[in-house]
């Protein structure tokens, strides 16, 4: 034990990842520590702990309940007694000393009776700053607002993360937050890293992101709904089964004979496509008019669904054969792609399936060249198209979604979900995510899911979920060392996803100066300060 620990107890419970621990020392469970070691209380909600294993290691702890032994015993008040408190805390992993690192997790337990210390702020601040590689700060602890709370890039943008929370929350703000830290907080040990080059592809459906990157740190390029150029003929003819929803019985032998014709000019159209139906058709029926009416009758529902995307004219001109974004995308020098996705649910669920695809295709066949890049794709509003509750409706995207989200990540592919609503999500895409940032959330059904997914570390968090402040989130998952609350590091620039100023714009003889505020304002601005502040005191972590 370190001369300026502090014992607090002794271990009388041990469950589940769990431990009770008695407070044996009453003079400090109140006692306010202001040195060069500790600035808190040294027994307090979300606080840290340890005892040691076996082995000689610490095993660490974090406190989500503080009782009085004595509340449930019917006393007198009047009497001054003995305080006697019991601490819970959970179990969150191993600290070793001899190599001065701390690993999430833990597979060997505290014996029953083993001392529980309080941990100082020196251990604390090696216990929650991992030695990863790379690191990426992203803001400042709630509860100890001298700990920098960092990320590991390679497993936030290289494995599947979640954001989640209320419109409004700030989920746009952190998601730029955390890509303009790419060029602005990254770091190797003590040395700035800014000589990235990332490849993030944004399906922004709200037209927020545009304005978030106008500084000109990253190269950008914009694509429009009129630039979506989407080449249908790359599906395979399992895919265009699900594409035209062709049934068992005539649709579908039909359909894969067409489709077998066709791939000999290896590129055709969906004109192209319902031509060769009919030309199908008259091969089977012959002269036979009766039978020629029953197969169109047969018939009807892949012909509709094909008049369908042909009589929609966005997707008429997406669906052209000259043309590849994802190709386009993949071979240009932009560091960040826009895909302004101002699209209905129809066209949106179609549009999704085939980039998903495509993109999917590339990187299978780029796997083995150097020049392919790990890819991040993320997807805003996701609920709009991985809807668990319109599955049925809008099946197509929700498909390759979740296909990228269970095999994507071996081929270089990583997604970044973010949705106001996640009890409506995929719950196979909710499973993949191996890291989560989660804003405020106060819907009963997504508090559910959200106590689903966290883990067993993080449950004391679940009751903070409505009331965490804006641009405050919890951190969670293998790209955090630690689970906390955050306030996350503010955008600059900010994307275009402000609260409304509804009286200020009603205002008749003040809309020049309101628009030219709104223009000048920073939203952020004493947040920024006090974040700067936080952020030089952490140099020394």
């Amino acid at each position: 034990m370190n001369y300026d620990d502090y014992k607090i107890g002794r271990i009388v419970k041990i469950q589940e990842g769990h431990i009770t621990v008695e407070v044996t020392e009453q003079n400090l469970i109140d006692k306010l520590i202001i040195d060069s070691i500790y600035r808190d209380f040294l027994v307090t909600i979300n606080g840290l702990l340890y005892c040691y294993l076996p082995n000689g290691k610490k095993a660490i702890a974090r406190i989500n309940q503080i009782n009085d032994k004595k509340s449930s015993y019917n006393e007198d008040i009047f009497i001054n007694k003995q305080k006697n408190y019991i601490v819970e805390a959970v179990l969150i992993g191993v600290y070793d000393d001899y190599e001065e690192s701390f690993q999430r997790g833990i597979n060997l337990f505290p014996i029953i009776g083993s001392e529980v210390y309080s941990v100082n702020n020196k251990l604390k601040s090696k216990v929650l700053r991992s030695k990863y590689k790379y690191e990426l700060s992203i803001g400042i602890s709630v509860f100890n607002d001298d700990n920098i709370v960092y990320a590991n890039p390679d497993i936030l943008f290289g494995k599947h993360l979640g954001i989640f929370g209320n419109t409004g929350s700030g989920k746009t703000c952190t998601l730029v937050s955390i890509i303009q830290g790419l060029k602005k907080r990254l770091k190797k040990g003590e040395t700035d890293i800014t000589n990235i080059s990332p490849k993030i592809i944004i399906f922004d459906t709200n037209d927020e992101y545009e304005k978030a990157f106008s500084d000109g740190i990253f190269k950008i390029k914009i694509y429009n709904n009129t630039d979506l150029k989407l080449p249908h003929f790359k599906l395979n003819d399992s895919e265009y089964i699900k594409f035209f929803n062709a049934s068992e019985g005539i649709q579908l032998p039909t359909l894969r004979n067409a489709l077998l014709r066709l791939r000999e000019k290896r590129i055709f159209s969906i004109e192209d496509i319902l031509e060769e139906i009919e030309v199908q058709l008259n091969k089977i029926a012959g002269q036979d008019n009766n039978y020629k009416r029953q197969l169109r009758n047969w018939l009807a529902p892949l012909y509709n669904r094909i008049y369908s995307i042909l009589d929609n004219d966005i997707l008429k001109e997406i669906l052209v054969c000259d043309k590849d974004i994802v190709e386009e995308i993949m071979n240009d020098d932009s560091e960040i792609t826009l895909i302004k996705a101002e699209l209905d649910k129809n066209e949106l669920d179609i549009v999704m399936f085939l980039f998903a695809k495509i993109l999917y295709s590339y990187c299978i066949e780029s796997r083995d060249t150097n020049k392919l890049k790990n890819i991040v794709l993320i997807l805003e509003e996701a609920h709009r198209y991985i809807n668990d509750k319109e599955a049925n409706d809008y099946k197509l995207g929700y498909y390759y979604i979740e296909r990228l989200a269970r095999e994507g990540r071996k081929y270089g592919i990583s997604l970044i979900i973010s949705s106001q609503r996640p009890s409506e999500l995929s719950e196979t895409v909710i499973s993949q995510c191996n890291s989560f940032i989660i804003h405020k959330i106060t819907n009963k059904k997504d508090i559910e899911i959200m106590n689903k997914i966290l883990d067993i570390s993080s449950h004391n968090f679940i009751n903070l979920l409505p009331n965490i402040e804006k641009q405050h989130a919890l951190v969670m998952g293998e790209a955090f060392n630690h689970s906390d609350i955050v306030q996350i590091f503010p955008a600059n620039p900010l994307p275009r996803s402000g609260d409304p100023n509804v009286i200020d714009s009603w205002k008749v003889n003040e809309q020049n100066e309101y628009l030219d505020e709104i223009k000048e304002r920073d939203y952020f601005k004493e947040e920024q300060v006090a974040l700067d502040a936080n952020l030089d005191r952490g140099k020394d972590y």
